[in-house]
């Protein structure tokens, strides 16, 4: 179903064009104006004086101008988002004959501007917040202003054009709103609205969820931010911006004149979670004096590394330049919880003339298509000419940063020419001043369509494999033992964590006219921020193992409910069609379930080449997801320690933190999922012919994801994790061997897995097992009472082909110190028979016959060809050769396709 996503800001990456508002030289009303950005035309100059520090020339035109109502009558001014068209719509407040009405500016489909008005009846509406979405799901335009009661908040439905809620804000201040904004705070939206009150600024803040149309709202959803004092009579600015690393929310910036006359800028955000005041820098001017106490602010990501820098410019006079325009460039220090300027630069439009002496706006980003980037400057004032017929100049240019250094181009004594200057309009001297900023009119940005929401159960995910240490059936005395330390059934230092993830289809961006690697990066700085996978996590417990493995492998597995929502990735200037998906992925609220289940269970298809009880087997097995040039990386202990297995007291190694591997401590390993089926799993590990359905996401869109990129569930470990191993005893000191455990990493799947390697055999070991005899893995052959089920043997495998036929592969283990120089493999269709609970060799025809050699401890595979029918078929293997006749034949069986066997009625198997 679609329905609202969990991200609150539909914007990917975003480029802008820009617009402006322009009061008539002469007559009551004004032009709304969009500006573009184009490429510079070849042999273009750059801005400047010729120095390595000038800037390339951008071409910047109007592209558009549309009437506009008087310019005194606009109260406030908002960009708001539309998520259902992909583009940005610039939305007014405006005040005529004591009514109150809603513009809306958009960009038609024709490429042509075009205005819609709202008669509201509602007198007290004074600024827009932006878009939001309110604990009914419905999406509205939200609006705020003033009564005699305190801050009031509504909600504007746009297909209706009505008012559809009104909220009071209890205990609000008195005063009127110098503007209300939507700010996010990671997956939660909330609106924010600022009071005018005497000689002072009172934010209040709300989440958008609490906004109940018909109820009134609760008192104690109001949050109220710290008091800001400042100057009578001083302008307020304000623009959001992500200033925080490593957040993907959003903080609200004030600007505006102390009550020194100094002016300031306070970052109001969020602070564990609730609203709250963050930073207050006041701003040095000195370098530039203030011609009045107007000033402007913007934000954006100057030098592309995720976190916004805030600009502060206002009209100063400076080098002899009575309306040149100053700017200041802050970044947040995190570390130490302050604003700080970094870069200075003052300007003025052609030949030194007043660039701001009537006003000065900002806007800033990715400019055009991709064109450039930096801070938009519109201003007007205007040179001698034009002032003397009673003219001012509208002119429009960007302040290039460089993304290294992050500091402005440098300035003289005398203001430096505004870069990429460009006159785009003229007014009246005496006009009120002008608006503008940076604004999406055309769905230049990547954003992201509305979702389709996908609720998942019970989704499966592989923490642990546990292998029992080796030992051998006839020559055991006291069994091996494998322990965790355990407290409540839970072990001490391994914890798994749940957590939000994101993932894009590979097909991202590619028929938008934007890398996929550029989506990513922007993503990862942005949204990105907010799935923090080890401090954003939505469930993070320890790891219980109910028991430990004494004679067959066991895994430790996972169960947790996922929220998926697929955002389809538009650019609207690039037409309607998605350019990929974009999946987020939250668990849910319901504490995972945890399981222990035997690793041989038929709902996992687990193969190993070793079996338990037969030590000899165990010799020449490489680990799966080993990787010996990564052993500092993935080894959670070292060194690697051997046990001497002898008729001794058993030899025990206890793994902890005296010999943890440092660098694995608190380390997160991410646990390998799947988008599609659980099947693309099994390109991780060989330990598996299938895992569950459940396993996968199973969400099957036509869109393919990067596997290796899906991150949600991740474990760690901490020095407290604590591991003991006993080898257990012989009875002969001439079958002594030696184990060495490896606790590591699973390099594919992370997991944590526990195995071991055998070496150092005894004497014994060589006169009892001279002979060749070749045998199959069957991992029942002790542990079963139902006959079928003791002979059943996944060393018998499968192969497709691509003509249609299937290759049995039949893997046969040489268990003996002499070659075994001629063994064959007979395959037949069917189930074995039994006589005496014995099984027999099947009497039909068989599927066909191979024979090859086996060396000795080793293990060959010989293929037989087969065209199977349709469904499941048993398949049963007769392997004998060298002493081992065919009337002591090893028969075994599997069925075709191996994941059938899940659905066979076979008594469940309980370890010994």
């Amino acid at each position: 179903m679609t329905e609202s996503g969990p991200l609150p800001d539909a914007g990917m990456y975003r480029m802008f064009d820009g617009y402006l508002v322009t009061p008539d030289r002469a007559g009551p009303g004004s032009a709304f104006s969009r500006i573009s950005f184009r490429l510079p035309q070849a042999g273009a100059v750059k801005s400047g004086t010729g120095g390595v520090d000038d800037v390339p020339a951008v071409r910047i035109a109007v592209a558009d101008s549309i009437p506009f109502p008087s310019y005194g009558e606009v109260v406030a001014s908002s960009v708001v988002d539309d998520a259902r068209t992909g583009c940005q719509q610039v939305w007014f407040v405006r005040q005529a004959g004591g009514e109150v009405f809603l513009d809306r500016v958009t960009l038609g489909a024709a490429g042509a501007l075009g205005r819609t008005t709202f008669p509201l009846g509602a007198s007290w509406v004074r600024s827009i917040a932006g878009e939001a979405v309110l604990a009914t799901k419905a999406q509205v335009v939200l609006v705020a202003g003033a009564s005699d009661q305190g801050v009031v908040v509504g909600a504007f439905d746009t297909s209706s054009g009505k008012l559809t809620g009104t909220w009071t804000l209890p205990g609000s201040p008195q005063g009127p709103p110098a503007g209300s904004w939507i700010v996010v705070q990671d997956f939660t939206t909330w609106v924010f609205v600022t009071v005018r009150t005497a000689g002072a600024l009172s934010t209040l803040a709300v989440p958008t969820a609490a906004l109940r149309p018909g109820e009134p709202l609760p008192a104690a959803e109001v949050h109220h931010l710290p008091r800001v004092d400042l100057a009578t009579g001083s302008g307020v600015d304000a623009t959001l911006g992500r200033m925080l690393p490593g957040s993907a929310g959003s903080q609200l910036i004030l600007a505006a004149a102390g009550p020194s006359g100094a002016p300031f800028v306070v970052m109001q955000g969020f602070d564990a979670g609730k609203p709250a005041q963050l930073a207050v820098a006041v701003i040095d001017t000195a370098f530039a004096k203030p011609r009045s106490g107007q000033y402007r602010v913007t934000c954006a990501d100057l030098d592309n590394n995720g976190q916004e820098e805030l600009v502060l410019a206002y009209p100063a006079d400076y080098g002899g330049v009575a309306g040149a325009a100053a700017f200041v460039l802050l970044r947040f220090d995190a570390q130490r919880d302050r604003l700080e300027a970094s870069s200075r630069y003052v300007a003025a439009g052609p030949g030194g003339a007043p660039l701001a002496s009537l006003d000065l706006r900002l806007g800033s980003g990715v400019l055009g298509d991709a064109v450039t980037s930096g801070v938009f400057v519109l201003g007007a004032g205007g040179d001698l000419a034009h002032i003397m017929r009673g003219e001012a100049q509208v002119f429009a240019g960007i302040v290039p940063v460089d993304p290294v250094t992050l500091r402005f181009p440098p300035y003289a004594e005398a203001p430096a020419m505004l870069p990429a200057v460009t006159q785009v309009g003229v007014t009246g001297l005496k006009a009120p001043g002008i608006l503008g900023s940076v604004v999406d009119l055309a769905g230049l940005s990547v954003m992201l369509g509305p979702p389709v929401l996908t609720q998942l159960s019970s989704r499966g995910q592989l923490l642990a494999i546990l292998q029992v240490p080796p030992f051998d059936r006839e020559n055991v005395s006291m069994a091996p033992s494998l322990i965790f330390s355990e407290s409540d059934n839970r072990v001490k230092g391994l914890s798994v964590t749940s957590s939000k993830d994101w993932v894009m289809s590979d097909d991202a961006g590619l028929s938008l006219g934007v890398s996929s690697s550029a989506l990513s990066f922007h993503l990862g700085k942005t949204y990105g921020h907010g799935f923090s996978h080890t401090e954003d996590s939505s469930t993070s417990v320890g790891v219980a193992i109910s028991r430990t493995p004494t004679q067959l492998d066991r895994l430790v597995t996972m169960s947790v409910d996922y929220s998926v929502w697929r955002y389809p990735i538009v650019r609207r200037s690039r037409g309607s069609e998605p350019g990929g998906t974009l999946m987020v992925i939250f668990p849910g609220s319901s504490i995972p379930v945890q399981g222990t289940p035997i690793a041989y269970d038929r709902q996992f298809g687990y193969r190993t080449a070793y079996e338990p009880g037969v030590l000899l087997s165990y010799l020449n097995v490489e680990l799966d997801g080993w990787d010996e040039t990564k052993q500092g990386e993935l080894l959670l202990f070292t060194p690697l320690v051997s046990l001497e297995v002898t008729n001794d007291q058993p030899d025990t190694n206890t793994y902890d933190r005296s010999d943890a591997n440092q660098d694995t401590i608190g380390k997160h390993y991410f646990v390998a999922s799947s988008a599609s089926s659980s099947a693309n799993l099994l390109a991780n590990t060989n330990l598996f012919s299938y895992l569950p359905v459940s396993f996968g996401f199973n969400l099957g869109s036509s869109e393919t994801f990067s596997e290796s990129e899906m991150e949600m569930t991740s474990l760690s470990r901490t020095e407290s994790l604590s591991i003991s191993v006993s080898g257990g005893t012989v009875p002969d000191a001439s079958f002594r061997f030696t184990v060495t455990p490896y606790i590591y990493q699973h390099a594919g799947l992370g997991a944590l897995v526990v195995a071991f390697k055998v070496g150092n055999l005894g004497p014994g070991w060589r006169s009892r097992y001279a002979n060749p005899y070749p045998m199959l893995m069957l991992p029942f052959r002790h542990q079963s009472q139902d006959p079928l089920e003791k002979i059943f043997s996944r060393s018998i495998g499968f192969e497709k082909q691509p003509d249609g036929t299937v290759h049995i592969v039949v893997e046969v283990f040489n268990h003996g110190f002499t070659d075994a120089e001629l063994v064959t493999v007979r395959a037949h269709v069917g189930q074995p028979r039994f006589e005496g609970g014995r099984p027999v060799i099947p009497s039909d025809t068989p599927i066909g016959e191979v024979q090859g050699r086996v060396v000795a401890l080793g293990r060959q595979r010989l293929r037989v060809k087969w065209a199977p029918p349709a469904g499941s078929v048993f398949v049963t293997a007769v392997v004998w050769g060298g002493p081992r006749t065919i009337e002591f034949a090893e028969i075994a069986w599997n069925v075709y396709p191996e994941s059938a066997f899940e659905g066979l009625d076979l008594p469940g198997i309980r370890d010994a």
